[in-house]
């Protein structure tokens, strides 16, 4: 009966620190930069998570769009682009990084 119990408590505990130790899901990071264009900044918001990425431009002094893409399964896929915010979601969460910039030949920003 004794040893009973002690693996009975014992597999408990294991079950428990399978639960408590579970790593939780990635957390969304966020990063934002400027460009100066006819002497007047434009801010760029990057924001990425394991199913949302974006790209968002405010101002319009300069000409670049809002420019983003994805790493999935270890491969960077192609730039998407738009004047104002380039979004890219998928519900399956399977993002594993994202880049941004704010122009074709601008300056890249991992997150």
């Amino acid at each position: 009966m004794r040893t009973r119990l002690k693996t009975g408590a014992l597999l408990g505990a294991v079950a428990m620190g399978v639960t408590v130790f579970t790593a939780s899901p990635a957390s969304a990071a966020t990063d934002s930069w400027t460009r100066t264009c006819n002497g007047v900044k434009t801010q760029y918001d990057a924001y990425s998570s394991r199913t949302l990425v974006y790209t968002q431009k405010t101002g319009s002094s300069c000409a670049g769009h809002a420019w983003v893409r994805v790493k999935t399964n270890g491969t960077w896929k192609s730039w998407l682009h738009n004047p104002s915010k380039a979004t890219i979601s998928n519900s399956t969460g399977n993002y594993q990084g994202s880049q941004h910039k704010g122009c074709e030949t601008c300056t890249v920003y991992t997150l």
